[in-house]
């Protein structure tokens, strides 16, 4: 019975342990599960950690190429900037001052068509443009101040003009000959003096400041021969080819004689002073012509161009152009061109100097009076030759008929050849001045005494002398005549042989 008590015990423990141990091993295993569970869980959060450590080590690698993608942007946009501002901008002012200069492009041909690229541009469009606002600007009031200045200068110069025409007048004796040659001189010098205001005021835009009548177109040739210094020694002609009685409008006559004395002034200049200036007046199918030849230095292709460009007048043209000292001459020339519809054409002359040749439309011509005539200055028309059948005449009969014919020759050169042809002499052929179109005609009106009509040719002399109370336009044209005949001798005298102007020119 003790045995089988103890094994009972024996038993009895065995399975109390064997319990004990189960409980402890599903302990273990629940533990165990648990801690798979824990490594398991632990696996995945490490590998979620290494996969974003992963993406984190991929987005700083792509941030820091991003960065250093956009400090190469950076370095290349404010190196582009600062070509924009050392190169480009100073380039495109130089520009604007001078078409020959280029203004560069972008420093990196990479960053061409970019936003870069065409931001850059709309600032340089925006400097050009409001640089030339301002420029327009500054010398449109700049030439308005000197339109003003000249305007006073040029009236202040005509009234020294008549104060010294009247001293001319009380004092031309023989006994006053050393103060009219002074006088003259003077005269003369304010002569041009009014010419380089005149040329000033005109290439920024004033009138000529001066009104005329209807004048001979060869008086005005020969008013602007004398506005130029050293004339008689410098300019050769006019030669007068005209056929008819061509006369300028009044409107245009102080422009035509302004733009002759530019040209011709301009000519001298640049011409030797041993070597001549011719002139010449033409009549053409349009209008007339003056044609001014010069044997100076000549103009290059460059110069051609800027000629041709500033005596069109159809461009703008601003003072800052015009050089240091500014040359007015070819602007203002442009200005009156531009304004009554002439032209004026420049090119290589046949004595390797410059040719300038203006153009006057007919619209701005018109035929004088019959009973008009050019001033004493003006040259007769260069006559065709004359025929062999003429030569066959005495010549005393043939300086008869000329000095008979000469007071109508001034005005119809062809009655001369006609008073001296034979009646067997064939008759001529037309004359190309028949086949030109006619002018505006200019009549003149008679002038009536007031005290009765005036005598006629017939009158004897006693009642000639009695009634001839008044001066008569003839005898005040030859009184005049006379006059300006001696203040040309007087100024030939007074003037220095050699001059140097350096705003005289272009």
């Amino acid at each position: 019975m003790i045995v089988v008590a103890v094994l009972a015990l024996a038993l009895v423990g065995v399975l109390i342990l064997h319990m004990r141990v189960r409980r402890d091993l599903v302990q273990v295993r629940g533990r165990l599960a648990q801690a798979r569970q824990a490594q398991e869980h632990l696996t995945r959060e490490t590998s979620a950690r290494n996969q974003r450590l992963v993406q984190a080590e991929r987005q700083a690698q792509e941030s820091a190429e991003l960065l250093r993608e956009a400090r190469a942007q950076h370095d290349l946009v404010r190196a582009e900037n600062e070509h924009l501002i050392s190169k480009r901008i100073p380039a495109l002012l130089s520009h604007l001052r001078a078409p020959h200069v280029i203004v560069p492009g972008v420093q990196n041909p990479a960053l061409a068509g970019t936003d870069i690229d065409r931001q850059h541009r709309a600032i340089l469009d925006a400097l050009t443009r409001g640089v030339r606002e301002e420029g327009e600007r500054i010398d449109e009031a700049a030439q308005a101040v000197i339109r003003g200045a000249m305007s006073r200068v040029q009236t202040q110069a005509l009234r020294a003009q008549d104060l010294l025409a009247g001293v001319q007048q009380r004092y031309s004796g023989d006994e006053h000959t050393a103060l009219l040659r002074e006088v003259l001189g003077l005269d003369m010098y304010n002569e041009l003096i009014i010419r380089r205001v005149q040329v000033t005021g005109i290439a920024c835009g004033a009138t000529p400041g001066l009104s005329r009548d209807d004048t001979y177109l060869v008086d005005l040739v020969v008013g602007a021969i004398s506005r130029v210094e050293n004339f008689e020694q410098r300019i050769e002609g006019p030669a007068n080819h005209l056929r008819r009685r061509i006369g300028v409008a009044a409107r245009a006559a102080e422009s035509i004689l302004f733009v002759t004395a530019e040209l011709l002034a301009n000519a001298v200049h640049h011409s030797h002073g041993t070597l001549k200036v011719t002139i010449a007046v033409h009549e053409t199918n349009n209008g007339a012509a003056i044609v001014i030849d010069d044997a100076g230095v000549g103009l290059n292709e460059d110069q051609y161009a800027r000629a041709t460009r500033l005596l069109s007048g159809t461009h703008p043209v601003h003072l800052v152009d015009l050089g240091n000292p500014p040359h007015t001459g070819w602007a203002a020339i442009g200005r009156q061109v531009a304004h009554y519809g002439m032209q004026v054409t420049v090119k290589k002359s046949a004595f390797g100097g410059v040719q300038a040749v203006l153009n006057i439309p007919t619209a701005l011509l018109v035929e004088m009076p019959e009973d008009s005539r050019p001033s004493v200055l003006a040259p007769e028309p260069v006559r065709a030759p004359v025929p062999t059948a003429v030569a066959a005449v005495p010549a005393t009969a043939a300086t008869a008929a000329t000095v008979r014919a000469e007071p109508v020759a001034a005005s119809r050169p062809e009655i001369v050849a006609s008073s001296v042809r034979p009646q067997s002499a064939p008759a001529p052929e037309r004359r190309p001045a028949e086949d030109l179109a006619p002018l505006p005609q200019r009549r003149r009106q008679s002038s009536r005494p007031a005290s009765g009509p005036r005598p006629t040719s017939g009158t004897s002399g006693s009642d000639a002398s009695g009634a001839r109370l008044l001066t008569t336009p003839e005898e005040a044209q030859k009184r005049w005549g006379d006059f300006q005949v001696g203040a040309e001798a007087g100024r030939r005298e007074v003037l220095p042989t050699e001059q140097h102007d350096n705003t005289e020119g272009n």
